[in-house]
């Protein structure tokens, strides 16, 4: 990808979670702030993460990737 499709990626998965997060606020506890919202904002873009699989390529990406993170101090 390069730098612009990299962004639209971005912006469309942010969002693609934040219109799924906002719909479903009127079912939430009214009695939640942020503690609860910022840990349910966290568990959606995980569940998001998740969607792309759990095979040997996906693991040998996935510590590629954790290492890029740390070692670019991202």
């Amino acid at each position: 990808m390069n730098q612009a499709e990299k962004i639209r990626f971005v912006d469309s998965l942010i969002a693609n979670v934040a219109r799924d997060i906002v719909a479903n606020v009127p079912r939430m506890p009214e009695d939640w702030d942020g503690h609860e919202l910022r840990r349910y904002i966290a568990d959606k873009f995980e569940e998001s993460a998740m969607t792309i699989g759990k095979d040997k390529q996906y693991r040998r990406r996935f510590l590629a990737y954790r290492n890029e993170v740390i070692v670019r101090n991202l």
